[in-house]
C-alpha cells in the first residue's frame, strides 16, 4: 500500500501526526470528501423514497431541517422550503417511522427531479475530482470512524463507475453498521476488540472537534479552470475569535503532547497514549462540562454539546429527546443534574 488518503475534516489532524511521526515515507493526500458530499452524488440511484432513506445516518430523532440537509438543500433553501411548504425546520421525525411517513414522502416526491438533478451533477464531479487525485489499485483511507459509513459510500460509488479500486481503512474507532468491501481497522475499538467502544462514543463529539480542521465541511464540488475543487460550507464558528482560538490551542496541545511523549518516550504504546481523552470523556469534571459548554454541531439545525437549560426547565420527553441527539453523553448527563452520580455507568445501562 503505497498511497494513504486522510478524509477531510477528520483526517485533518490525523494527517499532521502521522507525517510528523513517519516522516514522508509514504505518500499522503488530504482527500475533501464527506458524508455530504458522497451521499449527495449517490441520492440519485434511488428510484423511490424508502431507497432515497438508505444513506441516512442512523438516530433516534431527526428533524425537517437535517432531513433536506441530508438531501442536499443548503442553509437558505431550507429556509425556502419550510416557508412554502408551511413546514418547521425544527420538528421531530422519529428514524424508525421515516419509511411509514406520507409528509415526508410527500415533500421528497415534490422535490425529487431538483434532488436527482443536482445529484447527477455531483456523482460526475465527484468521480473527476477523485480521479485528479490518482485513486487507484489497493489504497487506505484515514478518518474517525464510527459506523463505517464514509467508507461504505465511497465504496458505493466507485463500484458504481467500475473503478477497480480496494481500500483499507483506518479509523479511530470502527463497527461497520454494512458489509463493506475492503478492510476496516480501529486504533481503540474495531470488531475484533470492542472494549473501549462505548467509553468512546460517550464523548464522540469531542473527538470529532479535535480532529478537524478549521473550515467548513465539503458540500459539494464545482469546476474551477478545467479542474474540480471542493465548496465548503461556512465554518460553524466563522468570526468568533475566543472558540477559534480555544479549538486551536487544543489542537496544539494535541500535537505537543505528541512530540513530548510519542517522540522522546517510545516505550508507552500507541493506545496508552489516548487513554487521557477517553477518561475526560467518560468523566469529566465539572469544570470541564463549563470548558466546552460552547461548542455545537451544525447538521440541518445547530446541537450544543452539553446541555443549555437547567433540569427544571425540562419536560421528561424533552430531556431523553435531548439526551439522545447528544454527542457527549456523560457531559451533557453532569451539565444538567449537577451532581457527582456515576454518569458513564448510567450512560453503558442505558446502551444495553
Amino acid at each position: 500500500m503505497d498511497q494513504v488518503f486522510f478524509l477531510a475534516r477528520d483526517g485533518f489532524m490525523m494527517k499532521q501526526a502521522f507525517q510528523l511521526i513517519d516522516g514522508d515515507q509514504i505518500r499522503c493526500e488530504y482527500m475533501y470528501v464527506s458524508r455530504k458530499s458522497l451521499r449527495q452524488a449517490l441520492l440519485w440511484r434511488c428510484g423511490t423514497y424508502e431507497e432515497s432513506l438508505r444513506y441516512l445516518t442512523r438516530e433516534r430523532f431527526v428533524t425537517l431541517g437535517k432531513l433536506l440537509e441530508y438531501y442536499g438543500f443548503d442553509e437558505k433553501e431550507r429556509e425556502e422550503i419550510g416557508e412554502k411548504y408551511k413546514q418547521n425546520l425544527f420538528r421531530d421525525y422519529r428514524y424508525d417511522s421515516l419509511k411509514e411517513c406520507s409528509e415526508i414522502r410527500e415533500l421528497y416526491t415534490e422535490l425529487k427531479t431538483l434532488i436527482d438533478f443536482h445529484s447527477r451533477q455531483q456523482d460526475d464531479l465527484l468521480f473527476k475530482y477523485l480521479q485528479q487525485l490518482n485513486l487507484s489499485g489497493n489504497c487506505a483511507v484515514v478518518d474517525i470512524g464510527w459506523h463505517g459509513s464514509m467508507q461504505y459510500y465511497l465504496e458505493e460509488f466507485l463500484s458504481g463507475h467500475g473503478a477497480d479500486i480496494r481500500i483499507h481503512g483506518f479509523y479511530v474507532g470502527i463497527l461497520p453498521s454494512e458489509d463493506l468491501r475492503g478492510e476496516a481497522d480501529g486504533f481503540l475499538y474495531d470488531r475484533d476488540d470492542q472494549r473501549f467502544r462505548k467509553q468512546v462514543l460517550c464523548f464522540f463529539g469531542g473527538y470529532e472537534k479535535l480532529f478537524q480542521s478549521m473550515e467548513g465541511s465539503v458540500y459539494g464540488y464545482k469546476c474551477e479552470e478545467d479542474r474540480v475543487i471542493p465548496v465548503l460550507n461556512s465554518y460553524e464558528y466563522k468570526g468568533q475569535e475566543k472558540m477559534v482560538s480555544c479549538i486551536a490551542q487544543w489542537q496544539k496541545g494535541a500535537m505537543d503532547f505528541i512530540k513530548k511523549v510519542r517522540l522522546s518516550d517510545p516505550e508507552w504504546s500507541d493506545r496508552d497514549l489516548a487513554m487521557p481523552l477517553v477518561e475526560f470523556g467518560k468523566n469529566p469534571p465539572m469544570k470541564g462540562v463549563k470548558l466546552f459548554s460552547f461548542l455545537y454541531n451544525t447538521d440541518g439545525t445547530k446541537s450544543y454539546y452539553v446541555s443549555r437549560k437547567s433540569l427544571v426547565q425540562y419536560h421528561p420527553k424533552e430531556l431523553i429527546h435531548d439526551l439522545s441527539n447528544s454527542v457527549w453523553k456523560t457531559g451533557f448527563m453532569k451539565s444538567v443534574f449537577r451532581l457527582p452520580l456515576p454518569y458513564y455507568y448510567i450512560y453503558s445501562f442505558m446502551r444495553k
